[in-house]
């Protein structure tokens, strides 16, 4: 028992969670600085087109606003994402931050994160091709040798002339490793990869802690000689049995040494100086030339006035207005002369129907010669709207007429005897007489609401040629009717008046 608490002690003394300090706060004389072109993270990771600024992707690689899927957990698989510039810089960092999920409790068979001296090319070492040159490091989560080691983050350096050993996962060509299971995190891992003054470090988030700044060590090595120049990418693969490998950040930085950077700055600054002290001494070459020039050719040069030459920006602004303003004017111009011709087109039109109108029509011409004058059409729609005036006047007094009748039945009903038979009999004559009378009446007043309808509709005669082939009634011998019916009744209705009056004085 005390021996294996001796054990978790080392290994716990060995492996231990710290929070990450950047080089450049460690080290003042390093100046670290941020390349953009090396880098992408979400949101807004990828374009609409579904392309990634200055990267290049394929194979089952699939980019989408939040990540880049590598390969998904789909058997056979390969995909990869690479750099479209390169990294030349002596010291870098690359954080990653990345996912491995799958069903299984084993998974395949892994990805990598490269930077070679050129892009690589999809191939049989986690998507991309065996003879690199440069630096792998490989996150295989699939037991090839049957040692119980995996998952397991590897470095792995090649020249371009060693070929990768899958039977045994590259045991006899890994420079520095670390088992850590990096499957099926609750959260996304993260790698942090340095390489400065040929120290190559590597640190590691499990993806269980909410510290997105707690690491632990995975593996350091020195003197490690890498290219100058080169691509950074991550590739993955699936065989027998699949995962999802995702990427969500790919962060690139370069540090600098202040020392470096100042010297830079001090030769840029000399060859600025040089440059400026050169152009100073053409300038006055050049003048020189020309003060020569007009000295030996004293008629053959002008003075030339550079105001003549050359437009401010105001005389630029009004002459741009004033072109504006003049193309203006010549549309002006056509749209009258276009409006001019339209008139006259007009103008003779009107004269060839004016003088078709008094003589023979013309084969060309539409309009007939007995169609009415805009004269004769409104005098006729007055003629209607004072007829359909009149008629309902009309209206009004046989309305009046009527209330008058049923006022006077009224009373001839409660008046009238009922002791002897004769006037039973006069009283049922007269009854009936004021019935009809009163259906008259009606009908001559359903009659005029039909009249006035019609009139309404804007009923018209036409003008013929000929008067006496008119077949509509004059609006004169309407009215005389009209007047002649209301005389007729009120003379009817007045002597029944007088008859009844004299049966009631004999009574």
């Amino acid at each position: 028992m005390n021996f294996h608490l001796f054990i978790l002690t080392i290994y716990c003394s060995i492996i231990y969670v710290f929070s990450y300090t950047d080089p450049s706060i460690t080290n003042p004389q390093l100046v670290k600085r941020f390349e953009y072109k090396l880098s992408f993270k979400g949101p807004n990771l990828a374009f609409k087109d579904g392309s990634i600024p200055f990267w290049t992707f394929g194979g089952s690689a699939i980019a989408s606003d939040e990540q880049i899927r590598i390969t998904p957990s789909i058997r056979s698989q390969k995909g990869w994402v690479w750099s479209k510039n390169t990294l030349s810089a002596d010291s870098w960092l690359l954080d990653v931050k990345l996912r491995v999920t799958g069903r299984g409790r084993l998974g395949a068979d892994g990805m990598a994160i490269w930077f070679t001296e050129n892009p690589g090319v999809e191939g049989s070492v986690f998507g991309s091709n065996d003879q690199w040159k440069g630096l792998g490091i490989f996150l295989d989560s699939f037991d090839n040798d049957a040692l119980q080691n995996n998952p397991i983050i590897v470095v792995m350096l090649n020249d371009g002339t060693k070929f990768y050993d899958h039977q045994h996962d590259g045991s006899s060509q890994i420079q520095g490793s670390c088992i850590r299971d990096f499957r099926n995190k609750p959260l996304p891992i993260q790698l942090k990869i340095e390489y400065i003054n040929q120290g190559l470090t590597i640190y590691i988030n499990n993806g269980i802690s909410q510290d997105d700044n707690a690491f632990e060590l995975c593996t350091h090595i020195d003197r490690i000689q890498l290219p100058k120049v080169g691509y950074l990418g991550v590739t993955a693969a699936t065989g027998g049995l699949a995962d999802d490998h995702d990427v969500l950040e790919f962060l690139t930085h370069t540090y600098s040494d202040r020392q470096i950077l100042a010297q830079n700055q001090v030769t840029t600054d000399e060859q600025a100086r040089k440059y400026k002290e050169e152009y100073e001494k053409y300038e006055q070459e050049l003048q020189q030339q020309k003060a020569d020039y007009r000295k030996d050719h004293p008629d053959a040069t002008t003075p030339l006035n550079e105001q003549q030459i050359y437009e401010t920006e105001y005389d630029r602004e009004f002459r741009i207005i004033l072109e504006g303003q003049d193309q203006i004017r010549l549309g002006l111009t056509s749209i009258d002369r276009k409006m001019a011709e339209l008139l006259g087109r007009v103008e003779r039109f009107a004269s060839v129907g004016g003088g078709q109108a008094q003589g023979t029509p013309s084969i060309g011409s539409n309009v007939p010669a007995d169609v009415a004058r805009v004269q004769d059409i409104n005098r006729v729609i007055n003629a209607n709207t004072d007829m359909t005036r009149t008629v309902q006047s009309f209206g009004q007094v046989l309305t009046d007429l009527q209330q008058k009748v049923n006022y006077l039945q009224t009373n001839l009903n409660n008046q009238r005897p009922v002791n002897t038979g004769n006037q039973a009999v006069n009283s049922n004559v007269d009854s009936k007489t004021l019935n009809e009378l009163r259906d008259t009446i009606r009908q001559i007043k359903s009659e005029t609401n039909t009249l006035l309808q019609k009139s309404s509709n804007q009923v018209q005669c036409p003008n013929v040629a000929h008067l006496g082939d008119s077949s509509c009634l004059g609006p004169y011998t309407f009215f005389a009717i009209i007047a002649l019916q209301i005389i007729i009744f009120i003379g009817y209705f007045t002597y029944r008046k007088q008859q009844d009056h004299l049966s009631r004085k004999y009574l």
